[in-house]
């Protein structure tokens, strides 16, 4: 109780055992930072002497830790700015990162969760080429079943358009892009 009071008669800037005692409004001054500022340096570790007062000594060393701290962590992750030596160590790590990449993806291939391009385009082609005539088969006996109803002309039109159809459908499957069908202009 008896400090508090001294502290009080002091004022809001004093000396104490060689250093600079402010209070919390000249230390934010003095840094260039608001009050508030000063207190969020407070929880993440500034040194203050008392409730609203800052030794400047200890702030300004601890600022300048934190700010080199801040500064050699931008090293690491910076290579214009790191030495020669951090290069070198950054680089071997990057190509370590690199070649653990391309074991996994070796020992992936390896295991069989890839599939060779040759074996995917064979095994479409096949698979292709069976549904082609599926479709083209499907077309044929809609045809025949609407030819009962209709007359031989409307059924081979039937027939015909079916077709063109199917054949639109798997045209557009096998390009790439947006598949705009030839317009007819009679």
């Amino acid at each position: 109780m008896v400090d508090e009071e001294k502290a009080e008669q002091r004022g809001d800037l004093y000396f104490e055992a060689g250093t600079i005692i402010a209070c919390t409004r000249y230390a934010a001054a003095y840094f260039g930072v608001t009050a508030a500022t000063l207190s969020n340096w407070m929880k993440a570790g500034c040194p203050r002497v008392r409730h609203g007062y800052y030794d400047i000594k200890a702030v300004t060393e601890w600022n300048a830790q934190r700010e080199g701290e801040k500064l050699a962590e931008a090293a690491r992750s910076d290579p214009d700015k790191m030495t020669p030596s951090q290069l070198k160590t950054h680089y071997e790590a990057e190509l370590k990162k690199e070649q653990l990449e391309s074991s996994r993806l070796k020992n992936q291939i390896a295991g069989g969760e890839y599939l060779s391009k040759t074996d995917i385009v064979e095994n479409l082609s096949r698979f292709f080429s069976v549904f082609k005539s599926s479709v083209f088969g499907l077309g044929h006996e809609l045809g025949l079943t609407v030819a009962s109803y209709v007359d031989a002309d409307e059924a081979r039109r039937v027939d015909q358009m079916i077709n063109d159809r199917i054949a639109d459908s798997l045209t557009q499957m096998s390009i790439d892009g947006v598949y705009q069908p030839e317009v007819d202009e009679s």
